[in-house]
Parts: C-alpha cells; sequence; structure tokens
C-alpha cells in the first residue's frame, strides 16, 4: 500500500497548477510520512525540510527535524 500511496501522492503534486497552498502542504506531508515508514531517511528529511521551508509551523515537522 506504501508503494500506491506515494505513487498517488507524488502525482497529485505533478499536478500542482491548480492546488490551494493547504493541499500542497498536507500532500508533501503525507508524502514526507510514506518515506518514513518505507525507512527512506534521506527522502523524508528532504521532503521535510522542502515543507519546513514554506511553513516552519505546519504540523509538527519542525519537531520531526529537531528542531
Amino acid at each position: 500500500m506504501l508503494d500506491a500511496a506515494r505513487a498517488t501522492v507524488t502525482e497529485a503534486l505533478k499536478r500542482d497548477t491548480d492546488h490551494s497552498d493547504d493541499l500542497r502542504k498536507a500532500l508533501l506531508y503525507e508524502r514526507a510520512l510514506v518515506y518514513e515508514a518505507r525507512s527512506w531517511k534521506k527522502r523524508y528529511r528532504t521532503a521535510l525540510e522542502q515543507l519546513y521551508s514554506t511553513d516552519p509551523d505546519y504540523e509538527d515537522v519542525a519537531e520531526r527535524l529537531g528542531m
């Protein structure tokens, strides 16, 4: 199921032009969680850093990054 979730979220992010900022952030966050579940640490951290750069107060991103 994790592969399907990653593919779905990634595809949704590719079609980013019509998404609200909130939806884009949610998709980035969900993709990070999929990376975490797959133990893809570098991708997980990169996804969180990307989200943090746009909204440092989003969910628990700062905490997950150890900030």
